[in-house]
């Protein structure tokens, strides 16, 4: 390894994972974040990147874990961020042996994503969103295509007029990293979404913007956007209980997962990378079987 300054391996790093591994930018921003403070504790214990060991590596994970109240996936998250970091740099050979082989990221803790029933869910989609305005019509296509295809709100947001047409029923979609994969539309949010171009959109329209969910001002809706939507919603009364947008994201694959969708097709759909990500769903459908036998078993 030669003598250049720890910021050049860094912006090396950072801009293999954004050419080469194609990662989101949001991964990109929190890696580098997680980098520099690393680069800021080689520099006060006065270790050249060269000599690193994988001793090092643990003193400075014990000591994250020791001075700050790191949630344990943030803790992981840094941990991901060091062995990739190590691993490219042995690759390209600036570093002659990879010191954060044997690191591990602490066990995360397990928290099972809230769900919307299926009863609280037609109610709020067939009784609540009602109204033949551009917006009510808006906010019933945004909210049927959410539960229907179980997008991410960035992936929502991000879609354009011109995608919805070239093919009823089915939406071609770029998730994180770039990756593409294929989601189903249901019948009644293509037919919600077809109202929403037919009588809504074109009312919200000022200038020749393509996005397909628009703001009052005629602008591409944000995902923050779609988040005050639905606080405005829920503080009408429109649901029982608080929940973020991307609920209707686990709620979709849930219900799936309920009614009898194998667990892969249920990844290919949500476009997750692993199914671990994706196994969590059988924990919701465990705790909901259990809460079904409580009630409803005699001796349970």
């Amino acid at each position: 390894m030669s003598n250049r300054p720890y910021s050049f391996y860094l912006q090396e790093f950072l801009n293999w994972l954004q050419i080469e591994k194609g990662s989101s930018v949001h991964t990109i921003t929190a890696y580098k974040k997680d980098l520099e403070q690393f680069g800021t504790f080689l520099e006060e214990q006065n270790i050249h990147l060269e000599d690193l060991e994988y001793r090092d590596l643990r003193y400075y994970m014990a000591s994250l874990q020791n001075s700050q109240e790191l949630k344990k996936t943030t803790l992981s998250r840094k941990t991901a961020a060091l062995k990739s970091f190590c691993k490219y740099l042995n690759r390209e050979g600036w570093m002659e042996r990879n010191p954060a082989d044997l690191l591990s990221a602490p066990k995360k803790e397990k928290h099972l994503p809230p769900v919307i029933n299926e009863i609280d869910m037609s109610a709020f989609l067939d009784e609540f969103l009602t109204g033949s305005g551009p917006l009510q019509l808006r906010d019933k296509a945004l909210f049927e295509l959410l539960y229907s295809s179980g997008l991410r709100v960035s992936e929502l947001v991000a879609l354009d007029v011109d995608v919805i047409g070239k093919q009823k029923g089915i939406l071609r979609i770029f998730g994180k990293g770039s990756k593409e994969r294929i989601v189903p539309v249901g019948e009644q949010a293509q037919a919600a979404i077809d109202k929403y171009l037919e009588n809504g959109r074109p009312h919200l329209l000022r200038t020749e913007e393509q996005a397909l969910f628009l703001n009052q001002q005629g602008g591409r809706l944000t995902a923050r956007g779609v988040e005050y939507i639905l606080e405005q919603h829920i503080k009408k009364g429109a649901l029982k209980y608080k929940v973020t947008p991307h609920v209707f994201r686990h709620t979709f694959a849930t219900h799936l997962l309920d009614n009898g969708a194998d667990l892969r097709v249920i990844q290919e759909l949500l476009g997750h990378e692993s199914l671990s990500t994706t196994q969590v769903y059988t924990e919701v459908s465990k705790t909901h079987l259990q809460q079904i036998y409580r009630k409803a078993h005699p001796r349970a």
